[in-house]
């Protein structure tokens, strides 16, 4: 967002307008109403922040100005006039809100998201979707409200047009922040009450005596709501979710997805099993055999397109197909510049594109015909980073934009998350801190903020805690 602040103070206020700026806020200052005017004329911004008594020209006499250059420019008025009533009186209501000096930066803050929010209240309105918004929003913070709110962003998405859809991508990033913190506050509860990677198996699956599951790396709701689209009438196919544990790394939750367990766990027993995807197989067998589940099984990894067409079902009970080369494009993208210019809605359209030239569709209906109930799911999703997150720490901190192990990690900003009791999330004590990205941030070291930044921008990536990445779409489809 980009802010206007006018205070005849505001060199005494540089901590403040610093922290906004390491928030993302653009924020262009001037200490005179007079040129206050001059920038409202010459820009456009989201707010202005204006200070009630200023020499010269005071704040009453800048606003009547400003309001009648740029009427719809939200003001906020900075006063140290404590009487609620003297404050109505003078400001009247020409001014959408004030903050009492001396001003806080949690205080602008707060102001900026109830800005955000109306914004996108009057943009959800201006293109006739009222009524998701306001539905989206009745919501109370669940499990299964979170699967609701998700489902609807991306099935309106969809429906409209490139410039619309921005309207969607702001509240989707708006619902994101409260995504995290609610995960966070219930992580501990939920991955023992609710469906998660570790347990997937288990209460989605096993119920089927023969199953195909196709786990498709890296794959996203509005990707399987295209993909769903495509797919031939004589399927029937329903649509379910389930939640990635954190982090949402192939690491950590393709790993518990295939051993039915938490990565504390899988640590305690092998240490070395969550440096690499290598293990699915013993992994995957010692959860039969713990669970006394006598079924035959077979677990192929595809990692080249052309390999989806040759697969034939063998009648085994548990078929496993892992489709690792869409993963390994998306990391092209990021690597190649040509590429990270593309949108991510071409990349969208591109992937479904190259998974029905694969023949997927065939190579399902073939296991249908041999009676297979089939799933097509995924073991994360992915975001394309938008912001750094400043840390600092030693050589212990692990690899990873979007999460980090390590004794020394430090944050330095107020984004993501930093976890101390890591056996209660389910993490195994690789060391004493963890540190997870919200939102569309990723890590950057606080001493090459700037190097980092330019090369990681725009750059796919997962790991962290999103919408797109935590909930995970299920595609059941039988005859």
């Amino acid at each position: 967002m980009k802010i206007l602040w006018i205070d005849d103070e505001i060199k005494e206020l540089k901590s403040v307008v610093e922290l906004l700026e390491s928030e993302g806020f653009t924020v262009d200052c001037v200490d005179n109403g007079l040129e206050g005017i001059e920038k409202v004329k010459e820009n456009t911004y989201d707010f202005i922040l204006l200070d009630y008594k200023m020499p010269q020209m005071n704040g009453i006499e800048t606003l009547k100005v400003i309001s009648s250059i740029k009427p719809n420019i939200p003001v906020i008025m900075l006063t140290m006039i404590t009487d609620k009533e003297i404050i109505e009186k003078a400001i009247g209501n020409d001014v959408n809100d004030y903050i009492l000096k001396p001003v806080q930066f949690h205080q602008i803050i707060a102001i900026a998201n109830k800005i955000r929010r109306e914004e996108i209240k009057r943009k959800f309105a201006g293109i006739g979707i009222s009524e998701v918004y306001n539905y989206i929003n009745s919501l109370e913070d669940s499990y299964e409200n979170w699967i609701k709110k998700a489902k609807l962003l991306f099935e309106t998405r969809l429906k409209l047009n490139e410039i619309d859809r921005e309207v969607i991508d702001f509240e989707l990033e708006s619902q994101n922040f409260r995504f995290a913190k609610w995960l966070i506050e219930n992580y501990p509860r939920l991955i023992k009450e609710k469906t998660f990677s570790h347990n997937l198996f288990k209460q989605k699956f096993l119920e089927y005596q023969k199953i195909s599951v196709f786990i498709i790396d890296a794959f996203r709701i509005d990707q399987m709501l295209l993909l769903l689209k495509e797919l031939p009438s004589s399927f029937n196919a329903q649509m379910d979710f389930y939640y990635s544990i954190i982090p949402t790394s192939t690491l950590f939750s393709r790993n518990a997805l295939f051993a039915g367990k938490l990565p504390i766990e899988i640590y305690r027993r092998y240490p070395d099993y969550l440096n690499d995807n290598l293990h699915e197989i013993e992994l995957f067998d010692e959860f039969l055999r713990e669970n006394k589940i006598d079924r035959t099984y077979r677990i192929i990894k595809i990692n080249h397109f052309e390999d989806i067409s040759k697969i034939i079902p063998t009648n085994k009970d548990i078929e496993i197909n892992v489709i690792n080369f869409l993963d390994e494009f998306l990391h092209q993208r990021a690597d190649i510049e040509s590429l990270r210019e593309l949108k991510v809605d071409t990349i969208i359209k591109l992937i479904n594109v190259i998974l029905l030239d694969s023949r997927l569709i065939n190579t399902i209906e073939r296991y249908l015909n041999s009676d297979y109930v089939v799933f097509i799911t995924t073991d994360h999703g992915w975001i394309v980073g938008k912001k750094p997150i400043a840390i600092s720490g030693g050589s212990d901190l692990t690899d990873g934009l979007r999460f980090k192990f390590g004794d020394s990690l430090r944050f330095m900003s107020k984004d993501g998350y930093l976890i101390k009791d890591l056996e209660n999330y389910g993490l195994p004590k690789i060391s004493e801190r963890f540190g997870i990205a919200d939102g569309y941030g990723y890590f950057v070291f606080k001493a090459s903020e700037h190097k980092f930044t330019k090369q990681y921008e725009n750059y796919f990536m997962h790991g962290g805690i999103t919408i797109e990445e935590i909930i995970c779409p299920i595609l059941k489809i039988i005859r």
